[in-house]
C-alpha cells in the first residue's frame, strides 16, 4: 500500500554516542511492517560497530555489510 497510513511504520536512529566520535542517523521504512523497522532500529548500531569493516574505518562497506546482516538476522528464528 502506498500513501497515507493510520499508523507510523517507520523507525529511526539518531545515535551520537558512538565511542569513536562517529554518529549514526537513519530512517528505516516500514515496508516490511512495523516490527521489522523496529527490529532493525534496535540492532543496527550494535551490529555496525562489531563489523570488521567499521573497525578498519571502511564505513561504506561497514554500512552495506550491516544491512546484509540485518537481513540475515531477520531470517533467523
Amino acid at each position: 500500500m502506498q500513501g497515507w497510513r493510520k499508523q507510523q511504520e517507520d523507525a529511526h536512529i539518531a545515535d551520537t554516542t558512538l565511542t569513536d566520535g562517529n554518529a549514526v542517523f537513519a530512517v528505516f521504512d516500514g515496508h516490511g511492517g512495523k516490527e521489522v523497522s523496529i527490529y532493525v532500529k534496535n540492532h543496527f548500531v550494535k551490529e555496525l560497530v562489531k563489523s570488521q569493516m567499521y573497525k578498519q574505518r571502511n564505513y561504506e562497506s561497514a554500512l552495506k555489510e550491516t544491512f546484509h546482516r540485518m537481513d540475515e538476522m531477520l531470517l533467523t528464528p
